[in-house]
């Protein structure tokens, strides 16, 4: 009895049940919308400052590479080494040594414990 009298007015006020769920639709989705631009928002943010720092990354890398260019050259070599005292490597002040050539195979004598 008391869901036919709940039916009955349903079916009477069925226009104003379906705008209040309607509404509720409305109002749900706004705010999704709402919260989905917020997150876009944040994560465009964060790719923006990601960037950045990439941009900061690259113009660093660069500078260590003109460095160490810069470093490498004999110029900049023989300066610093004057600066410690060094002098350029002369003939008469030049050894080379040769190495003795190591036989493939080398056998151990009967006396030696290695």
């Amino acid at each position: 009895m008391i869901r036919l009298e709940l039916l009955r007015r349903l079916r009477q006020n069925w226009s104003l049940v379906s705008i209040v769920l309607l509404t509720i639709l409305v109002v749900w989705l706004a705010l999704l919308i709402v919260n989905n631009q917020y997150k876009v928002r944040a994560l465009i943010s964060e790719i923006e400052q990601e960037q950045e720092q990439s941009r900061r990354l690259l113009d660093e890398q660069r500078e260590i590479n003109i460095e160490l260019a810069k470093v490498t050259l004999p110029g900049y070599i023989a300066s610093g080494a004057r600066e410690m005292g060094l002098e350029p490597a002369r003939n008469e002040n030049t050894v080379i040594l040769q190495p003795k050539p190591v036989p493939r195979f080398v056998t151990r004598k009967e006396g030696d414990q290695s």
